[in-house]
């Protein structure tokens, strides 16, 4: 099994040529117009300031040197970060090691937009908008695109004061797409003010027998400011014309926040998609309807699954299967996560009772499912999982891959607190850098208020009477290493 991943994770690798950015072609557009079939464009740690458009060429991979917290592809809030929709690319196409940042899309995906079936690997995909878009806010794909190990967080979809429907707030994915080991983050799908549908907080799986494994999901949400409309699937949602499978997944505080609510991990219609092996603890509804998993058909069963504490319940028009149980997980922490189980084996003073909970999920397409558990771990001394399945993420034990080295230390942002966050009132606090001077930008990153600057002491009040409701950033200082936090209005 170890082979089988390494050779999944290394393919990228096997190349005709390297074309090295910046010391041979100055960006990462023109390494990529320089390259053919099986070159690999190596691109060194820096900030590249770009809007990156893939040429109409299979088989090329595009790799960051140290990595992707070393490696940024910025797109400035000025356009799509990586478009990848000239041709029908297929897995020979391969990008790894990057941030996919700061797209900005009025009417398209503002991170990735992507055909066919390329591969994404050990990338941050995060903080992209697609405003006045339905289908996608950091990730569009038509096809089987493969995203292994990639960070998603805080990418978003808003469509204003417009009814209708809105899908996927990190990514819509029409067809049988991959997503294994993958980590969800704060990603959302929501509206100011209009009556409609908003579907996948972070995942709207549109069609296809799409395959959702091993992945964390935390804090995500499809929500109406205004208390109005629908919303579905506050982490994930599956389409009327998918099959998806979605197991061994772990979803924590993920919320659906409408007039009415459905699944606020997961929703997923009644018809031939699977969701087994997972857990689904402390999600949240906010508004009538409820279910951490939902369904449209009490026929449709969710079995082998831990749903507990969630609000207002853990199932809504759907039926726990004789092996769901309801239950603490016993969440323990360690050096490379927070979500390992208990395990009278690793320490801790009693086992969780995801322990052994899980069921087979013979598979072998595009991997074999059930093996691949046995080399992952849910353990926090890392002893890989044996027996009987854990239910849940598991942990990777990811190694290095080929030339790529340590990341490279990145200097701490200085810290703004806003209090309070969310407000209501006309004057809000603020604690952060001396003398720094204060912008407050909407979620386009249009300054609407210059407060001026704050005091010697750090601290500062600013009026937001004059703001509409809605989500705002508020920032100290200026460029990148200003201080920022987010303000939400709501009278």
């Amino acid at each position: 099994m170890r082979t089988l991943v390494l050779t999944f994770l290394l393919a990228g690798l096997c190349s005709a040529g390297i074309i090295r950015v910046p010391s041979q072609q100055p960006t990462i557009q023109a390494g990529l117009n320089a390259a053919g079939d099986g070159d690999t464009v190596l691109v060194a740690a820096d900030t590249y300031r770009e809007r990156v458009t893939w040429p109409a060429i299979d088989g090329i991979t595009l790799l960051g040197e140290q990595g992707a917290a070393a490696t940024v592809i910025d797109a400035e809030r000025n356009g799509r970060a990586l478009a990848m929709n000239a041709v029908a690319y297929t897995s020979a196409t391969v990008v790894e090691g990057f941030t996919i940042a700061n797209g900005l899309v009025s009417g398209g995906a503002a991170g990735i937009d992507c055909r066919g079936a390329p591969v994404f690997r050990r990338n941050r995909i995060s903080d992209n908008l697609g405003l006045q878009y339905t289908m996608g806010g950091g990730v569009h794909a038509e096809g089987a695109p493969t995203f292994f190990g990639n960070l998603f967080a805080r990418d978003s979809l808003q469509v204003r004061d417009t009814p209708g429907f809105r899908y996927g707030g990190a990514v819509y994915c029409a067809g049988p797409g991959v997503f294994i080991d993958n980590v969800f983050s704060e990603n959302a799908v929501f509206d100011s003010s209009c009556s409609g549908y908003r579907q996948g907080g972070a995942i709207h799986l549109a069609s296809g027998a799409a395959l959702v494994f091993g992945n964390l999901f935390v804090r995500n949400a499809a929500r109406m400011l205004d208390g109005s409309g629908f919303a579905y699937g506050g982490a994930v949602s599956v389409g009327d014309d998918a099959a998806a499978v979605i197991a061994n997944n772990t979803f924590v505080a993920n919320v659906c926040a409408a007039h009415i609510g459905y699944g606020s991990a997961v929703w997923a219609p009644l018809g031939p998609s699977v969701v087994k092996n997972n857990i689904a603890v402390h999600d949240s509804v906010l508004g009538s309807g409820g279910g951490a998993l939902a369904s449209d058909s009490a026929a449709m069963v969710f079995d082998w699954n831990d749903a507990w504490h969630n609000h207002p319940n853990d199932y809504h028009n759907c039926t726990p299967g004789p092996n769901a149980i309801s239950l603490d997980p016993l969440f323990a922490a360690a050096p490379f996560g927070d979500y390992c189980l208990s395990q009278v084996a690793a320490g801790q003073a009693e086992d969780s009772p995801c322990l052994d909970a899980g069921d087979s999920l013979r598979m072998a397409a595009p991997l074999d499912l059930d093996s691949l558990l046995r080399e992952w771990t849910t353990r926090t001394d890392s002893v890989p999982d044996a027996g009987q399945a854990d239910l849940g993420f598991h942990y990777a034990p990811w190694p290095l891959t080929g030339v790529l080295a340590p990341p490279a230390p990145r200097p701490a942002r200085p810290l703004l607190v806003v209090s309070p966050s969310v407000v209501s009132e006309k004057q809000v606090r603020l604690n952060g850098p001396a003398n720094a001077e204060m912008a407050v930008c909407d979620v386009t990153g249009r300054v609407v208020l210059r407060p001026g600057r704050l005091g010697a002491d750090g601290h500062a009040r600013i009026t937001v009477a004059g703001l509409a409701n809605g989500v705002y950033t508020v920032r100290a200082g200026t460029g990148d290493s200003a201080a920022r936090a987010r303000l939400l209005v709501r009278r």
